[in-house]
């Protein structure tokens, strides 16, 4: 019976090849997508889940309120560590890291930039499963000055020697010896770094550092905990909520603000970030639809055509049950039909897989593979998939099929291309109404992406090249870099900046004038000299900008943008004072304040993220600030781009001259700008991908559509030309019913389209409007490629000569 069965199959298949082409590929490609989104939905959620302790591990994070600012961060003090895993039995063990600017790191003769080095305790791997290939994990970082470094990193300083022992001298100044090499941190890691120094060098690095180190209220550090087996996250953050308080409660009093510390799961940093409205999550849970929706389009065509080509096997089902078949025997036939099918295409999307990985990987900066080792579920899982898309395609035709009766089957009083169109265009609609709500998605995020690329920044992005000054030599030498690089006819200005745009600014405290210290307001901080403004094209719209000829600037002036003239009410900011913390003082619970004069106020610009609102804003002009970020440790210079090589070279050449021991790797500024947008970039073309495949898959099942339809009407087609109807109103006739799926989709896709989208662009504190441009285009380009998909058909039988038409059967 079910070789007999099989045979049927495979004469089915020939003898019906173009239905057969479009429901095996239909189904091929919509499980190849379903695949390819379900392995990029796979590595999403698979953020550090290769920690062997993942569960237990969380990440202690904090709010900050003050002048009714609230502030959420993943940074936390450093003292809190040690009060957690000593006073807290819930705590297991603790780990702090501190993030190290770019540095110059020099091994006998060769020079390197890195930018991606962290001090840690010597507990990290105690905590995280970051395997050394060598050295003691329990003793690498126990002493100042020692390193472990990443095997990336040992090849490109060290080749094939052995790293142990060796010395790396860091912006000629601090030497570091390694005492461990570290597998390469895998992707899916929300945390990744090259080289770790030991946590106790910080206590050796002078005043200031050892400053921040004891201030319960300086957020400079991610600390993580590994809780004790059994133990609730929840029940910890509410005994640590009143951490701070107990600890800085006089400071928080004076300056009224309001502050506490929590944790968040290791596995929720990388999808849920508190510091953000949406996370990545958020587009897990979109392409999971998508996946969902590509899926059932393709099983929708295979249920249309199925159900549209009944009448071709209705004599079959009435011949098997008067020969004695039963309806069970019946459904089991057309059900093992569909899944041989599915199991065919299985196989064919395998190979589509393999063919389109390397494209979503470029598109994703992700390295999915099938690999079936590596992933123990996936064998099932496609299988599942499978069987899964099998029963879906082919429960309703097996239903229906082999509910037919013999008398009116044999008869042929059977009206089935008649009696279930109603199904099929229902069937139809669905796939319209899916394609439109993707296309209108795609639209949306583009012009959203393209409204915050094309957002006015309020200063000049472009050919400003970028270079770290990595040590306090240096950095001292900024007068003599600035006069050197002058000389060349292809820089038109050079400045020095504590930050730029497009990254997170450091904020402090501050007490404007006519502010108490119980009322304090949260600023963004950027320190930078004299040029910057001039060199990023920001306008001076009241006072003046800093100069050499004023010698208060340095310690006692202060530029405000537009968001801090307008929150403290001052319409006219100049003259008015701002109280700072003095960066020299040395006791974390005696403020010390130092008083700074506006002397002028800059047009509002992003120096946060585009997805973030701006700021009240204090810009300084103080070179010799002590504080770790407010160091002027970035050179701006802006190239004429006419000259962009020849400037290139003599800057590499000058800075050769000027600081020896310092890696010339400079970077732009604009590159570094739009980083912020790459994951909505990735996420948008990836989007855009799938939703052309959901269309593609559609176009198919409607190609097939219009073919059954057209060859069920071929005398109705021969008869309207001989009574004189022309080629025009034939097409008309046998595309109408797309006008009317079309519209039907259209009413039930823009709502749903518009509900989603709103939700998702209100997120966006500065977002495109919601055109009804972009609905009345998606409508417009469904019906035309939908109309474009059937004209074939509709014209060649239009086309066709009445006599061979009249003839037909």
């Amino acid at each position: 019976m079910g070789s007999n069965y099989f045979k049927i199959i495979l004469r089915n298949i020939k003898r019906h090849k173009i239905y057969s082409f479009i429901n095996i590929m239909g189904l091929a490609i919509g499980m190849a997508c379903c695949i390819l989104l379900l392995l990029h939905i796979r590595s999403e959620l698979s953020f550090d889940s290769y920690h062997q302790n993942a569960d237990r591990i969380h990440r202690l994070c904090a709010y900050v309120n003050i002048g009714g600012k609230e502030e959420f961060g993943g940074q936390s003090n450093a003292t809190a560590a040690e009060v957690l895993r000593d006073e807290f039995p819930e705590v297991g063990n603790t780990v702090r890291f501190r993030y190290t600017p770019g540095s110059t790191v020099k091994f006998e003769d060769k020079l390197f930039f890195e930018n991606n080095i962290y001090y840690a305790d010597d507990t990290v791997f105690d905590i995280f499963s970051w395997p050394l290939t060598k050295g003691n994990p329990q003793t690498v970082l126990n002493s100042p000055y020692s390193i472990v470094i990443s095997e990336e990193l040992a090849e490109k300083y060290f080749g094939t020697e052995d790293p142990l022992g060796k010395i790396l001298n860091f912006n000629d100044q601090e030497n570091y010896q390694v005492t461990g090499v570290m597998e390469n941190i895998p992707q899916n890691s929300h945390f990744v770094f090259d080289a770790l120094c030991s946590f106790k060098t910080l206590y050796m690095q002078g005043k200031e550092m050892s400053f921040i180190l004891r201030d319960w209220l300086s957020y400079n550090f991610q600390t993580y905990l590994l809780l004790e087996e059994g133990a609730d996250y929840q029940e910890v953050n509410k005994k640590i909520r009143n951490l701070l308080e107990i600890h800085a409660g006089n400071q928080l009093e004076t300056k009224g603000a309001k502050e506490e510390l929590f944790l968040l799961p290791l596995k929720d940093i990388y999808l849920r970030p508190v510091w953000q409205t949406t996370g990545p999550i958020l587009y897990v849970y979109i392409f999971s639809v998508i996946a969902l929706f590509v899926l059932l389009i393709a099983c929708v065509n295979f249920m249309n055509l199925s159900t549209a080509r009944s009448a071709n096997r209705a004599k079959e089902v009435g011949m098997r049950k008067v020969l004695g078949a039963e309806r069970r025997k019946l459904i089991s036939q057309f059900l093992g039909e569909s899944l041989f099918l599915s199991f065919l295409s299985l196989g064919i999307a395998l190979l589509l897989v393999d063919l389109a990985l390397p494209v979503i990987n470029a598109l994703s900066g992700q390295s999915l593979s099938l690999d079936f080792v590596e992933i123990p579920w996936l064998v099932p899982g496609l299988l599942g998939l499978a069987a899964f898309t099998g029963l879906i395609a082919g429960s309703y035709p097996a239903l229906y099929l082999s509910a037919f009766h013999p008398v009116k089957v044999l008869k042929g009083s059977l009206k089935s291309a008649s009696a279930n169109s109603r199904l099929r265009r229902i069937l139809v609609v669905f796939q319209f109404s899916i394609s439109i709500t993707l296309i209108i998605g795609t639209g949306i995020i583009m012009k959203q992406l393209n409204h915050m690329k094309h957002e006015d920044s309020g200063f000049n992005k472009e050919h400003v090249l970028i270079l770290p000054l990595t040590d306090s030599a240096v950095r001292d030498s900024i007068p003599v870099i600035k006069k050197e690089f002058k000389q060349h006819h292809g820089v038109i200005h050079v400045a020095a900046s504590s930050t730029l745009p497009g990254w997170w600014p450091p904020n402090g405290d501050k007490i404007p004038e006519g502010y108490t210290q119980a009322q304090m307001q949260l600023m963004d901080e950027l320190n930078v000299d004299e040029d910057f403004i001039p060199l990023m094209g920001i306008e001076v719209i009241a006072g003046r900008n800093f100069s050499r000829e004023f010698g208060t600037d340095n310690r006692h002036s202060v530029i405000i943008n537009e968001t801090a003239a307008k929150k403290y009410g001052w319409t006219n900011p100049l003259g008015k004072t701002i109280k700072t913390y003095d960066p020299e003082r040395t006791d974390p619970s005696e403020p010390g304040w130092i008083s700074k004069t506006v002397i002028g106020v800059v047009k509002d610009f992003h120096l946060r993220y585009l997805s973030q609102t701006i700021e009240p804003l204090f810009i300084q002009s103080d070179p010799d600030f002590p504080k770790p970020h407010g160091v002027l440790d970035l050179m701006l210079v802006r190239i004429n781009p006419e000259k962009m090589s020849d400037t290139l070279r003599f800057l590499e050449n000058k800075w050769a001259e000027i600081a020896p021991s310092n890696a010339f790797d400079p970077f732009y500024l604009d590159d570094a700008f739009n980083a912020q947008f790459i994951n909505m970039e990735r996420s948008r073309e990836i989007f855009s991908y799938f939703t052309f495949l959901a269309i593609f898959i559609g176009c198919l099942g409607l190609y097939g559509m219009a073919s059954f339809t057209t060859e069920q009407r071929t005398k109705e087609i021969g008869i309207r030309k001989v009574l004189g109807s022309s080629i025009a109103n034939i097409v008309f006739l046998l595309s109408k019913e797309l006008m009317g799926s079309v519209l039907l989709a259209n009413a039930i896709a823009w709502p749903l389209a518009y509900i989603m989208l709103r939700n998702w662009i209100q997120d966006f504190p500065y977002h495109t409007e919601i055109n009804i441009l972009i609905f009345v285009a998606s409508a417009g380009f469904v019906f035309v490629i939908g109309l474009a998909t059937i004209s074939y058909q509709a014209v060649k039988a239009a086309m066709a000569n009445p006599v061979d038409t009249l003839r037909y059967e």
